[in-house]
């Protein structure tokens, strides 16, 4: 049975959380804030992202909070077609979690370009997801 460390293959599909109106807002643009995939303080290892064959988009979009979230879809291949590495990252409770180890929040200053190519090329937006479809 997988448990998660086996390897991303291209053809996976990959899901990030991203908060409403705050980084994405349909109907100011159709396309996401880069900031979505702007790395955090605890983003010290990479980006996190979630597998599709752990994890519905709804499952990542959860989070216990009253607010809405949209899901970004990505592909694998995609990513690493344009030199974004992904690699397994497992948690205890989560097996379906994986980073993009060189989005890290250490090199935050350097990723402009990640970011804009993330949310502008590479993702599809899925939901919005919010508390009552949860």
């Amino acid at each position: 049975m997988a448990d998660g460390r086996e390897p991303i293959e291209d053809d996976e599909v990959l899901y990030r959380r991203i908060p409403t109106p705050a980084y994405y807002d349909p109907s100011v643009s159709p396309l996401p804030s880069p900031e979505a995939f702007h790395p955090r303080r605890n983003d010290l290892t990479g980006l996190s992202v979630y597998r599709a064959k752990y994890k519905t988009p709804k499952q990542v979009a959860a989070t216990g909070r009253d607010r809405s979230f949209y899901v970004a879809e990505l592909r694998a291949g995609d990513l690493r077609e344009h030199g974004i590495e992904v690699v397994p990252a497992p948690l205890p409770d989560d097996p379906g979690h994986a980073e993009l180890p060189g989005l890290t929040y250490a090199e935050r200053r350097f990723l402009q370009k990640h970011e804009v190519l993330l949310a502008h090329k590479l993702c599809r937006i899925l939901g919005p997801y919010g508390p009552k479809e949860l």
